[in-house]
């Protein structure tokens, strides 16, 4: 085994070790109804320390939903070098960054998406905005992922294949743009989030709820 497909690996152990703790953390504070969620996070706040557990959190989303966002833009980047350097070293590493992002981009719309309830009508259009795009992305990246892999197996540094790997990761990175853009509006223009405001019990959410 060589040196680039080793460190490859350790990189990729590392990550999934950081999504199985995110994933046992959110089915712990899965197993709290509204009262414990109400009571643990008052006891953040009056808490004498700074940093709050995880369990104070009304829901992970934000924390988990950085990752796709950073690793799909910078393998969009990489990809566009690529196309001028065609470096079999490079391919590694945007497979590990798109597919990473993929990974990233699943757990965030499916392990910790937030569930809400009591949504104004303005604010329930944009949350199907900021869902059509999150579900481009996750698409997109798929497809991505799964391009750069026959490039490295089969196709083989050809400039017009890269070309096409670049199309997709390219609106694979326009889609966590806007998913991004239209979540910050949801948080910071329609309040909803912070202190767990229009969020729902997931354990409890009924078939209505987003």
């Amino acid at each position: 085994m060589n040196t680039k497909h080793f460190f490859s690996i350790i990189l990729v152990i590392a990550f999934l070790g950081s999504l199985t703790k995110t994933f046992a953390l959110n089915e712990e504070r899965n197993s709290l109804d509204e009262t414990e969620l109400s009571v643990s996070t008052a006891s953040a706040v009056q808490s004498d320390s700074v940093k709050a557990d995880f369990d104070a959190f009304p829901n992970l989303h934000p924390m988990v939903v950085h990752f796709p966002i950073v690793l799909l833009l910078l393998a969009v980047v990489l990809q566009l070098i690529q196309l001028f350097t065609l470096n079999r070293t490079m391919d590694w590493v945007i497979l590990l960054m798109v597919g990473s992002g993929f990974i990233g981009a699943y757990v965030a719309g499916t392990f910790v998406h937030p569930h809400t309830e009591g949504l104004t009508e303005m604010a329930k259009s944009v949350l199907e905005q900021h869902e059509k795009y999150a579900d481009w992305t996750l698409w997109s990246s798929a497809l991505a992922a799964i391009l750069k892999i026959v490039s490295l197996l089969w196709v083989k540094l050809k400039r017009g294949f890269e070309i096409a790997v670049f199309v997709v990761m390219a609106f694979s990175a326009y889609s966590v743009s806007e998913a991004g853009h239209y979540g910050s509006q949801l948080v910071y223009i329609e309040g909803i989030g912070p202190q767990g405001k229009y969020l729902s019990n997931e354990a409890e959410e009924d078939h209505g709820g987003h």
